[in-house]
């Protein structure tokens, strides 16, 4: 990945989110996560929380530190795969067989992986340790457009196994590829 300023640094982003219940003790592996399909929209956002401090020194007061509080990060994601797996993440419940139950898994816990496949820009892989997911808006069982779930995943540390990464890490692929189909 070049430094800026590139021109190959701009980025088209797709790319494919898979998902693994944690059982809060070990990561889960590759063979946990599930591709939970099409996902036509992700965002991630980091935010802190500053607590900033002011001199009461002289005449005007002016800030003289500002240390960081909390730190914490959000993904929204839209599927618009309508499968039972998905639907019980969205519903925050469990599926049995053909039956997805409705909000008795409020406090699941989730790993996230997107593998970035961008057809334009630098390839990566992030991977979001532990997150719970809830729904970011309701489902529209009834309109003239496609059918789409809204997630908010609110990460969770996990200093037990990623400790210098708490969070989420990015790992940037050495090489730009792109998956295409031809018939």
């Amino acid at each position: 990945m070049p430094d800026p300023h590139s021109t190959d640094n701009y980025t088209l982003g797709k790319g494919i989110l898979s998902i693994a219940e944690w059982d809060g003790t070990s990561p889960p592996t590759s063979p946990d996560f599930w591709d939970v399909g099409n996902c036509p929209s992700m965002e991630v956002e980091p935010t802190i929380e500053k607590l900033p401090h002011y001199s009461s020194r002289a005449g005007l007061r002016v800030k003289d530190k500002n240390p960081v509080i909390q730190t914490e990060y959000v993904v929204n994601f839209d599927l618009d795969e309508v499968a039972a797996k998905n639907l019980a993440v969205f519903l925050m419940g469990t599926k049995t067989a053909n039956v997805v139950s409705a909000l008795n898994q409020t406090d699941k816990e989730y790993a996230l992986k997107f593998v970035s496949d961008n057809p334009v820009g630098p390839n990566a892989v992030w991977e979001f340790w532990r997150a719970t997911i809830s729904p970011n808006g309701p489902i529209q069982l009834i309109g003239e457009e496609w059918l789409t779930m809204s997630y908010m995943a609110e990460g969770l540390a996990d200093t037990a196994n990623h400790a210098s990464s708490p969070y989420l890490n990015v790992t940037y692929a050495t090489t730009t590829t792109t998956t295409t189909t031809t018939t």
